[in-house]
């Protein structure tokens, strides 16, 4: 452990931060674990902390949840959770998805406020001429961001903002959503990539660019998650402001705009009625049947759970990760925890957690979870 929290020490400081985003530097940054937290820098912090080999150490409480940016004293600091560190990632892209909460820290400090409304994405139509629309939009966008004819790249770029406008008509505000987490985390993720292109210098651009967008154009379950799949969408976005718009980026940071109306409006682009012949393909009716499949499996699969506590009333949700959510008209199951008030005690109950609802999200009628998962 000790190993590589020095290793991303080094390879963070080497970073050229500014280089990343205009004004944007290096916060303090902690990897903790069930138990314990690293801290790289424990200085003007309210904790109680032990130097270690490292920087210093203590113990985790509550706000340590989720890799995110949380506020300790009137400071932001980046956290990361050890357990989610996966075999295949290397110091530089840990290093890298470490500066990309940082970034979060920066959000906050400057006051960022264009982010996702979750209730949006909780009622987000998962539907299948949206779907379809959705797909063509970012086959558009993917194309635009490859495109060094800057005819072409223009083209691409008026028939991906079309089409949006036509969803936009579609499905209303929902697609503020989408606008949201691209400007959100869509900024982070650029940020990220950047960081990486600097600490693996042998990687040329493209191939970097390729590595992260992935199947980002395909029709498949994935792309269905749309707060996680909105993420690369903004991230493709900042780069093809990078390339078209020089010193966009303290203009835009300053501007009230959702990242792609941003963007549209500094290139001037003229929407016009979509030409497209949408196509309800087949596959898209598969994937959308592989999604309810995959939907309904989760909910049978804790239905089958035996012995499990039930809560008929008295339940107040104060929080919820809505990267692990899955909704089922009433029925809704987080799937790594909930925080609630119940029995006026505000408590942790990790996931599966099943919740029916009224109105909204935070109407809940009835809980229930896994008697064998503890509450902290």
């Amino acid at each position: 452990m000790l190993k590589t929290l020095k290793e991303l020490d080094k390879l963070t400081n080497a970073v050229d931060f500014n280089l990343l985003w205009d004004g944007f530097s290096k916060t303090k940054y902690a990897v903790y674990n069930d138990k314990n937290f690293h801290i790289n820098d424990g200085r003007g912090l309210n904790l109680d902390l032990k130097k270690d080999e490292f920087g210093f150490i203590g113990n985790v409480d509550e706000r340590f949840m989720g890799n995110t940016a949380i506020k300790i004293d009137n400071e932001y600091v980046a956290i990361w959770d050890q357990r989610t560190i996966s075999a295949g990632m290397d110091d530089a892209k840990l290093a890298s998805v470490i500066i990309h909460e940082m970034f979060h820290c920066f959000q906050a400090s400057y006051g960022e406020k264009r982010y996702g409304n979750e209730i949006l994405g909780i009622e987000y139509p998962i539907e299948k001429e949206n779907i379809a629309l959705r797909s063509l939009e970012r086959q558009y966008l993917y194309d635009a961001v490859f495109e060094n004819n800057k005819h072409k790249k223009n083209e691409l770029l008026i028939r991906y903002f079309s089409i949006r406008n036509k969803r936009e008509k579609l499905i209303g505000n929902v697609i503020d959503y989408e606008k949201g987490i691209e400007s959100l985390e869509g900024t982070a993720v650029f940020v990220e990539f950047q960081a990486l292109k600097q600490l693996t210098p042998e990687k040329r651009c493209l191939e970097l660019l390729k590595e992260y967008l992935g199947s980002f154009s395909e029709i498949n379950i994935d792309n269905l998650a749309i707060r996680r799949s909105s993420y690369n969408q903004g991230m493709v976005l900042c780069v093809i402001a990078d390339d078209l718009l020089p010193n966009w980026k303290q203009k835009y940071q300053k501007s009230d705009l959702y990242l792609s109306d941003f963007i549209l409006n500094e290139l001037k682009i003229k929407i016009r009625q979509s030409e497209d012949n949408l196509l309800l393909s087949s596959e898209v009716d598969a994937c959308l049947e592989d999604w309810k499949k995959q939907r309904d499996l989760i909910f049978s699969n804790f239905e089958n759970k035996t012995d499990k506590i039930v809560a008929n009333s008295g339940v107040q949700m104060t929080g919820f990760d809505p990267m692990n959510i899955v909704k089922r008209d009433k029925e809704i199951m987080h799937q790594s925890f909930l925080r609630v008030i119940l029995d006026n005690k505000e408590q942790i109950i990790a996931g599966p957690v099943k919740t029916i609802i009224g109105d909204h999200i935070f109407d809940i009628k009835k809980m229930e979870w896994l008697k064998e998962k503890n509450i902290s």
